[in-house]
């Protein structure tokens, strides 16, 4: 077989669509994405065509990784938004070709190296990605909370609100203990403005927190002043966030273990771990 590596500024999201089904078709849950949710995949994560490679067989998409462009909120990484191969390609190098595409354009606009994230299980995928280079830098945690066991609450003196996002603060960090990852930033925020609901918790004039979920019931963040900490706040986001998703549960996508209070609020909370996984960095 012959294959060209191509860059996607030409490939529109049906064909990207397709190719992402048909890599993951052979998973215990095949993946079903329909065109709606891969622009909002691509939105979400920073998908830059310009910097996304596939690789084809004729008019066939074999291979594709797609990766945003550098990052200056990630000291100037790049994200990988996925991998994959269509199951007949498999084994014959086309990821690491594509690796290559990738790395080139990205040492072009000074990138200082790629990060992703992968499932702590899935050892081959591991193994190939130490192979290229990549390093394991955190472990992150997916888990799942339902929404009928919230308890609604009110901290004295405090006021809920809808923001947009340009009304979060600059400075993030007097509310978060670790820097978000890709899908669950700023950036993603942005990129799915329109779909987004996000909650601000007021005592007065001062931000003392506030919330994000996406429309698929995925909190995107949360985020409480460390000086308002353990009195309710928190809590009280969330179950906002909840009423406004209306789903039966909320998930919470790639929470950073190190991260001692997120997760202590959230096991307090009921929520039950999903699957872990591992964010690897490649320096270039």
């Amino acid at each position: 077989m012959s294959y060209q590596i191509v860059d996607c500024n030409h490939l529109g999201p049906e064909r990207l669509t397709s190719a992402m089904n048909a890599a993951f078709s052979d998973y215990v849950v095949p993946l079903s994405m329909t065109v709606e949710a891969f622009r909002d995949f691509q939105k979400q994560r920073g998908f830059s065509d310009r910097h996304s490679f596939v690789a084809l067989e004729g008019e066939e998409i074999a291979a594709f990784w797609f990766s945003g462009s550098p990052s200056p909120a990630y000291d100037n990484r790049a994200y990988t938004l996925s991998v994959g191969t269509c199951p007949k390609h498999r084994r014959k190098g086309l990821s690491r070709q594509l690796l290559e595409a990738v790395i080139e354009v990205q040492r072009s606009d000074a990138a200082s190296g790629l990060q992703l994230e992968v499932v702590s299980t899935n050892a081959k995928a591991i193994k190939a990605y130490e192979a290229f280079g990549f390093v394991s830098t955190r472990k992150l945690r997916v888990c799942k909370l339902k929404t009928t066991g919230l308890i609604a609450s009110n901290p004295g003196g405090v006021e809920f609100t809808t923001l947009n996002v340009d009304e979060l603060p600059e400075d993030e960090t007097g509310y978060f203990d670790t820097v978000p990852t890709p899908q669950n930033s700023r950036s993603a925020l942005i990129g799915l403005a329109e779909t987004t609901q996000i909650i601000g918790a007021w005592h007065g004039d001062d931000l003392v927190g506030w919330g994000a979920v996406f429309r698929d019931g995925a909190v995107a963040q949360i985020g409480v002043r460390k000086d308002r900490r353990r009195s309710g706040v928190g809590q009280a986001i969330l179950f906002q966030l909840a009423e406004r998703a209306g789903t039966e549960q909320l998930t919470f996508v790639n929470i950073d273990e190190s991260a001692t209070g997120i997760n202590a609020f959230l096991n307090q909370a009921g929520a039950e771990d999903i699957l872990q996984q591992f964010e690897m960095h490649l320096t270039l």
